[in-house]
């Protein structure tokens, strides 16, 4: 890559790739199941008598606003992604920008997507209080926070480390010493930090199917932007 500016073009571009893919899959996979959510909301509101009105968006425009929203998603975390990667890629061995782009994908989509996601997975409408949404979201981006923070922990070690164990011939030690610690930090931040205390009164087979959707959404966001990077950092290395 000949410039931090190249670096970033292709970045987001990825990004955006990314964005339309994880558009494609969510209108064809998560869409029914948040229509069937939305059915069960709306029986139980009947049944208790409560006013079930129209609304305010269109199913429609909402899922305009899903495929708007994950193109800015992907602009985003691709331009984030770029300044990652600029920042890592001297602490990365790798033979080529493919494989460098590739890892440094996967290390950041861990730390701000999936390990965060195991703690407080994604839930189909009508799950949660609504008067909770401030407190839950503080949760989620203080978890974010945090485990961005475990990882340039782990970073910081292998770099301390490193002259230590040229000097005492330990040529092997850094690398091991900085995952242990990380899986220390990350272990322990999963226990430590508060769990959703939400309910969850839709029914379980539905949220897991809905979870389990969006995780995989996020795990394939990040796989076509490592490798839609990979492609695009090797034509600009070779323009």
């Amino acid at each position: 890559m000949s410039s931090l500016g190249a670096l970033l073009k292709a970045a987001v571009l990825a990004g955006l790739i990314a964005g339309v893919a994880v558009s494609i899959f969510h209108l064809t996979l998560a869409e029914p199941v948040i229509e069937q959510a939305i059915r069960l909301e709306e029986q139980r509101s009947r049944a208790s008598g409560a006013s079930h009105g129209e609304p305010l968006v269109s199913r429609a425009v909402q899922k305009v606003g899903l495929v708007v929203g994950l193109l800015l998603y992907g602009a985003i975390w691709g331009l984030l992604f770029g300044v990652a990667y600029r920042l890592l890629e001297r602490h990365v061995e790798a033979a080529s920008v493919a494989v460098r782009g590739a890892f440094v994908a996967g290390l950041v989509g861990w730390s701000v997507a999936l390990f965060p996601f195991l703690k407080y997975p994604a839930n189909p409408p009508a799950v949660g209080d609504p008067a909770t949404i401030a407190d839950r979201q503080a949760l989620y981006f203080g978890f974010v926070a945090l485990s961005i923070a475990g990882l340039a922990l782990a970073l910081a070690v292998r770099r301390i480390v490193a002259p230590v164990k040229a000097q005492l011939g330990i040529e092997r030690l850094s690398r091991p010493l900085a995952l242990g610690v990380y899986m220390l930090y990350l272990s322990a931040l999963y226990v430590l930090m508060p769990a959703n205390p939400d309910p969850v009164e839709v029914p379980a087979g539905l949220v897991w199917t809905f979870r389990g959707i969006s995780f995989a959404g996020l795990a394939l966001f990040w796989a076509v932007l490592a490798v839609a990077f990979a492609r695009l950092a090797r034509e600009r290395a070779h323009a």
